[in-house]
């Protein structure tokens, strides 16, 4: 609206100037003035012409003053068509740029719409390994219960295997000690037949577990109890000589007895107690040999039999009443009270009786007037492990008449 404006101002003052110049040229082709030799009438058309020139150049320095753009245009078209000219250039490129862009846009569309198919396709495919997951997530589960049942019933079979191994061994162990057994046995049934066919020969001059010696050792506190054990040794070597060697002296050590052993004993004998010590022998040992493998019994010394305390009885018969019948049942009575005392923990074999005593009640046996008679056997007094078994034999319900005393030792 304002470059009409001033195209409008400007014609009105062109026009304003033509009437100017016009009648400049009238006034001075009237006044006939003349200008650098010409004639008037020329100078008037110079004048006028003069007038227009600068009515045009007035105009166009005014609109140029005034518009910049015209000022722009016309001062700078050169440069505003180099201008042009590169924009152009600009634009093709820029053209040939979006034509790429959009030929590349074109394909990323299609690679868009084949990312979002493959998409679809990978959403569907999720979808299909999300469900195959959980079915496989589901079978895990069931596989691991399975797994832990399994991991019992190994846990269970290991055992059954360790327990069977185990008795394997243990039924292997069974196997060796009856291996043993029977090795041993069978080599106790060798030395039995030897013995046997020794005995049947009368060789056989000392038995297996054979009592050789025994003593009653309470060592002081600063002994080693090695003298005591010399001594005992010494006569279980006396007594090997007598029943192995007859009529020879003692001048060698025949008893052989493991260090061990020995040191055994003297390990027990230090606590200061009383203490029963016996050497018995190992195996059977023939009439002539020059050695015996014997061993050694270390019990404490204690009471085991108490004055008047019943070990055996027995009953004489009616047909009983001769002498070697009353001998052989009085036998049998002592025998099963020494073997009584024995199992109570007395080591010493050895019984004392009164003969007197006995003799007498053989007599009244052998004349009895009842059918039979109930005879006890007992201990005459208070007994330790390694004393002698001081015996007495009583006979139940005697009748008056035959002895004035029931009780003889």
């Amino acid at each position: 609206m304002s470059g009409w404006l001033l195209i409008l101002a400007l014609l009105l003052l062109g026009g304003v100037l033509a009437v100017m110049g016009d009648g400049l040229g009238t006034r001075i082709g009237k006044a006939r003035l003349s200008f650098l030799r010409m004639r008037p009438r020329r100078t008037a058309v110079v004048f006028t012409a003069i007038t227009g020139s600068l009515i045009s150049a007035l105009s166009f320095a005014v609109l140029i003053g005034i518009n910049a753009r015209w000022r722009r245009g016309l001062f700078e078209l050169g440069r505003i068509e180099d201008s042009l000219w590169s924009t152009r250039e600009d634009l093709d490129k820029t053209r040939m740029t979006l034509e790429s862009i959009q030929a590349d846009l074109a394909a990323s569309h299609e690679a868009l719409v084949g990312a979002e198919r493959s998409r679809n396709q990978a959403e569907t495919e999720v979808q299909g390994l999300t469900e195959r997951t959980d079915l496989l997530q589901s079978q895990t589960r069931e596989l691991q219960q399975t797994v832990h049942v399994l991991d019992g019933q190994r846990q269970q079979l290991l055992n059954e295997q360790e327990r069977l191994a185990e008795a394997v061994r243990r039924r292997d162990r069974e196997l060796g000690e009856l291996q043993e057994k029977i090795n041993s046995q069978v080599n106790t049934l060798d030395d039995l037949r030897r013995s046997v066919t020794a005995l049947r020969r009368g060789d056989v001059a000392m038995a297996s577990n054979e009592f050789l010696a025994m003593a009653k050792v309470t060592l002081p506190p600063a002994s080693d109890g090695r003298e005591a054990i010399d001594s005992l040794l010494n006569r279980a070597n006396q007594v090997a000589y007598r029943r192995l060697l007859p009529g020879q002296k003692p001048t060698r050590q025949l008893i052989y007895i493991p260090t061990s052993e020995v040191e055994k004993i003297i390990g027990n004998l230090q606590n200061g107690e009383a203490w029963i010590v016996t050497i018995r022998s190992a195996n059977n040992v023939l009439l002539g040999e020059s050695s015996v493998l014997a061993f050694a019994d270390v019990r404490p010394s204690r009471q085991v039999l108490e004055a008047g305390q019943i070990l055996a009885s027995t009953v004489v018969e009616e047909d009983e009443r001769s002498l070697e019948a009353v001998n052989r049942r009085l036998s049998l009575l002592l025998a099963t009270a020494r073997n009584q005392a024995n199992r109570l923990g007395a080591l010493n074999m050895q019984v004392t009786l009164d003969n007197e005593a006995l003799t007498a009640l053989v007599r009244s046996l052998m004349r009895r007037t009842d059918p039979q008679a109930t005879l006890e056997a007992f201990s005459m007094q208070d007994s330790e492990t390694g004393d002698p078994l001081s015996l007495g034999i009583r006979w139940l319900n005697q009748p008056l008449g035959n002895t004035s005393d029931s009780d003889h030792g």
